[in-house]
């Protein structure tokens, strides 16, 4: 079977092409461990969503303890009972997956979210841009959402 594209993939990919050939291909042996610097990354991120999480005012739907394929299925249902936030959902359709942070419903149908402590946009206020990397890690959640009819479309928000 072959391997699923994932928003990390896309994101990888921006920041250093070969690195995503490594991770297909390359021997697991020969990779060398996070250093120190980048697992406290991981960790502040980690921590920065959990509070942001922690500070919502709404309710949602928590999946962050399931995996795989139970989580797939869990978020689709979620999707099909119209559960109006899903956090740490994962969704799939036509080689593409993806674990979007956040699922929120809008009009019937989702918008994908992610979580990020960094400033998402770059340029002058008036004329920004999202950042290539962020927008490369949402973008296949947004055409998985729409292969599937779940999707609000294509904008630049500022949320």
């Amino acid at each position: 079977m072959p391997t699923a594209i994932t928003a990390s993939m896309l994101y990888d990919l921006v920041a250093c092409p070969h690195r995503v050939t490594m991770d297909l291909y390359g021997d697991p042996a020969k990779r060398d461990e996070p250093n120190p610097f980048v697992k406290m990354l991981w960790e502040r991120g980690s921590l920065y969503e959990r509070e942001v999480i922690a500070g919502l005012e709404l309710p949602f739907l928590d999946l962050s303890a399931y995996a795989g394929d139970e989580k797939e299925r869990l978020t689709l249902e979620a999707m099909q009972r119209g559960e109006p936030l899903i956090y740490s959902g994962r969704i799939q359709e036509a080689g593409l997956l993806g674990d979007p942070d956040l699922l929120r419903k809008e009009t019937g149908v989702y918008v994908s979210g992610d979580i990020k402590s960094g400033a998402g946009e770059e340029g002058p206020e008036e004329n920004s841009s999202p950042k290539v990397h962020y927008a490369v890690q949402l973008a296949p959640y947004t055409d998985i959402l729409e292969r599937k009819g779940l999707s609000a479309g294509r904008r630049k928000d500022r949320k």
